[in-house]
């Protein structure tokens, strides 16, 4: 591939960008990272954004570091108490108080099903808020990744910043040092990434790519691995993880879609497709392969905004 070439597929990309940003009423965010050629794709990365959800990670990192540390035991078990017990994304809000999951389980839960009473758990057994930033701001120095409230719908209100926010160039560098092994140790890095790959939630970043959720229980290797935290609020999508293409090329991304006027949690809602629709453009770009194959799947609304190959 010629360097013309390649600049001019860096061009398209950023046209697209351009346009996909212009036809949607709200704000985007978006930071990513190819990390076998440390080239980037930044839109507004520096900017503080909502992170809803995927502030999870930090607490997920805490608890792994305090392991590390000997202060905790992933098999040690926790008592659901009635004060535990918070609405919203989850399961656990279903089941009757005295059940005693592990830690490891109430990790699995906060990641892949977005458990809000298994986060408020957690953070409350790793020492609370300011001890989980203090970890993420001070020791891995990503200062603008900062966790406000334990889940408390009282507190956050309409506004979910008063649960978290961030920078998506931060939350791309804690997904980076976690793909690179760099996140309080290889092995937890690797044990966080196992967590994060099997999330349920895949209607954001990972929406218009070939992913295969069940490829582990059916033994089959899938053309992109995804391991990653979403979050979701009314107006706002977050998502923020690893993309693993062939050949082991590896993607540390944030993107974020935010104030936007679709408020709806419906699968359609606006701010999950274009967050489909970034993703679509960044698998299409660093895509390994030149043997005419794709990551990705086709959708009318990459037509609607614009996306289309230039003809």
């Amino acid at each position: 591939m010629t360097q013309s070439t390649v600049e001019s597929g860096r061009n398209m990309l950023d046209q697209r960008i351009d346009r996909l940003q212009r036809g949607f009423p709200g704000q985007l965010g978006l930071a990513a990272t190819n990390l076998s050629t440390g080239e980037e794709v930044l839109v507004n990365a520096d900017e503080v954004f909502p992170t809803a959800s995927v502030i999870k990670v930090s607490i997920l990192a805490e608890l792994f570091a305090q392991v590390e540390e000997g202060r905790l035991l992933l098999g040690e078990r926790l008592e659901m108490r009635p004060s535990d017990i918070v609405g919203g994304s989850g399961v656990l809000k279903e089941l009757l108080p005295g059940l005693q999951p592990t830690v490891e389980d109430l990790a699995m839960l906060m990641v892949v099903l977005s458990d809000n009473t298994a986060t408020n758990m957690l953070i409350d057994r790793v020492g609370g808020v300011e001890t989980i930033n203090r970890r993420v701001q001070g020791e891995y120095g990503l200062k603008t990744i900062a966790l406000h409230n334990r889940v408390d719908f009282e507190k956050i209100g309409p506004d979910v910043r008063r649960f978290a926010e961030a920078t998506p160039i931060d939350l791309m560098r804690f997904m980076a040092r976690l793909a690179r092994g760099q996140l309080v140790s290889p092995t937890a890095s690797h044990k966080m990434l196992q967590i994060m790959s099997r999330q349920q939630y895949l209607d954001q970043v990972p929406r218009y790519l070939k992913v295969n959720p069940y490829a582990r229980e059916l033994n089959v290797t899938p053309e992109i691995g995804v391991a990653c935290k979403t979050g979701f609020f009314p107006g706002t999508r977050v998502d923020a993880g690893v993309l693993t293409l062939p050949g082991e090329v590896k993607i540390a991304y944030c993107a974020v879609a935010n104030a936007a006027p679709d408020t709806s949690m419906a699968p359609e809602a606006e701010p999950a497709i274009v967050q489909g629709l970034l993703g679509k453009l960044l698998v299409d770009y660093w895509w390994p392969r030149s043997d005419g194959s794709s990551g990705t799947l086709a959708t009318p609304y990459a037509r609607s905004y614009g996306l289309e190959a230039d003809r």
